[in-house]
């Protein structure tokens, strides 16, 4: 797992010293989360009844954008034939790409987790193992799928519109159950309820992971 991790390292490191990626993904996140919270009637229970769908539709759109950037910089500067050249294999380049993307949008969550409990009035304390663990779970299932079809439309027309029509679809069931998951978290739900969520979450990520590191040798083949 060495090129992996060499993959992972790379991209997070870039990433960070630009700032650009998180920077601009915090802001969007919050004049969502914000136009949203002063939507409502004052005094209405709507925007917290609604805040676990609003995060989740904020954390979806954000990693879109940043599953956009999973191959650019090899994209741009004609490396992506040299990294599928890279004596390694190809699987280990899957598993760098969404492990650098998985903390790329878990830092990105990290920050926007308070501001999101300041706008909602909820706890940042309360819940929070439940809610972090549907959030985790949600992420990897969603990261894995979502770097398996970016490099399937890296050379596509309209990348940028073709990546979201084929990611959203298909990431419906990881929506679902981190909406599931957070609500109970954060609403003081039942914990079995909570648990069972969080297994099925558990089993999208299997699967996703299984698939992937099965098909993105098979579709970055010349």
């Amino acid at each position: 797992m060495k090129a992996a991790y060499a993959i992972f390292r790379k991209d997070l490191l870039l990433e960070l010293r630009g700032k650009e990626i998180v920077i601009t993904l915090t802001v969007f996140a919050f004049l969502v989360l914000t136009v949203f919270s002063f939507s409502a009637v004052p005094g209405s229970t709507a925007p917290r009844e609604m805040a676990p769908g609003i995060l989740w539709i904020t954390f979806l759109f954000a990693g879109i954008l940043g599953l956009g950037r999973a191959f650019d910089r090899e994209r741009e500067n004609g490396c992506f034939t040299g990294l599928l050249l890279a004596p390694c294999d190809r699987m280990q380049v899957y598993w760098g790409k969404c492990l650098s993307t998985l903390v790329l949008l878990m830092i990105f969550q990290a920050i926007l987790w308070p501001i999101f409990g300041i706008l909602y009035r909820y706890s940042p304390i309360k819940g929070v193992g439940v809610a972090w663990a549907g959030i985790v779970l949600g992420d990897i299932g969603f990261v894995a799928l979502g770097v398996i079809l970016s490099a399937v439309t890296i050379h596509a027309r309209g990348r940028e519109i073709i990546l979201p029509l084929l990611l959203l679809p298909l990431s419906l069931p990881v929506l679902v159950g981190g909406v599931r998951v957070l609500t109970l978290a954060l609403g003081g739900g039942s914990g079995d309820q909570a648990l069972t969520w969080i297994g099925r979450l558990a089993a999208f990520d299997v699967i996703f992971l299984v698939l992937g590191s099965v098909l993105f040798p098979l579709v970055v083949e010349e």
